[in-house]
């Protein structure tokens, strides 16, 4: 089922969110961005090895890449989630104002309309 949220819904606006998938979306792109720091962290420019510099700079290539999709997929999850709570997507733009990320992780605690609502039927999972 997890595996669902990756491949099925990536880059969707249409519909509910819930919160378990809210949250499994949010999870992932805290994770990318502690390990790409990590990671970071380790490379070490002053190392003489072409081969290890190359590798590095590849890995942290793919690194960015995968973690600016990361963080792209939480902004299409958080749409949904308002959807969920009937509200409209354009609310995540709060999150640009002190303080609005803090309501924005709020979501993950406030239940969803349990019937259908405007943006369509309660989600599954």
């Amino acid at each position: 089922m997890i595996t669902n949220l990756y491949i099925k819904k990536w880059f969707y606006i249409r519909g509910r969110a819930s919160r378990r998938e809210y949250i499994v979306r949010f999870l992932t792109m805290v994770f990318m961005c502690c390990f790409s720091s990590f990671i970071f962290d380790l490379y070490d420019a002053q190392s003489e090895s072409k081969l290890y510099i190359l590798f590095m700079v590849f890995f942290m290539f793919v690194l960015c890449i995968v973690l600016i999709l990361s963080i792209i997929q939480v902004f299409f999850a958080t749409h949904c989630r308002l959807h969920d709570l009937n509200t409209s997507g354009w609310w995540q733009l709060i999150t640009f104002v002190p303080c609005g990320q803090l309501l924005m992780i709020g979501l993950i605690f406030f239940k969803g309309t349990p019937t259908t609502n405007k943006y369509g039927e309660p989600p599954i999972n």
